[in-house]
């Protein structure tokens, strides 16, 4: 693949890695509130502190900076996909048109756009998708530059 392919299939790509970034940041928020719970009672009929609230506030803030920070990649997850999906809908050729929406914004398999497409699959990855970025241009003006 020549490497300006391979700058378009990096481009195109930035959705799907935005929503696998989105969905560490969610286990990490499921993993801070899963710390967050207090154990269980201890019956053992011995007296024990009142507890730590500089470990509640620590999780205040650690909790904080997660939602900020999962609020931060949604708003970048949704301004690549509409650039993405613009960038996507200004190729002509339908079949490269189609092909490239259901696979860098539906997040498809092969086999399912071969399918979907009534192709086999190494025709749908190899010439299909070659076709595809040849037709694709890559934005002049991206968000992130």
């Amino acid at each position: 693949m020549t490497p300006e392919n391979e700058a378009k299939k990096e481009y195109l790509s930035r959705y799907r890695w935005d929503k696998v970034s989105l969905e560490e940041i969610c286990k990490e928020i499921d993993a801070c509130r899963a710390n967050a719970l207090p154990g269980g009672i201890n019956y053992d009929g011995m007296p024990h502190g009142s507890g730590n609230n500089s470990d509640l506030s620590d999780y205040a803030v650690k909790y904080s900076e997660l939602l900020e920070k999962l609020k931060a990649k949604r708003e970048q997850l949704i301004t690549d996909l509409a650039e993405i999906s613009a960038a996507i809908e200004a190729v002509e050729d339908p079949r490269s048109n189609i092909l490239l929406r259901y696979r860098y914004i539906q997040l498809k398999k092969w086999r399912e756009i071969a399918d979907i497409m009534h192709y086999t699959e190494d025709y749908v990855k190899k010439d299909l998708h070659s076709i595809a970025l040849r037709n694709f241009k890559i934005p002049t003006k991206s968000h992130r530059d």
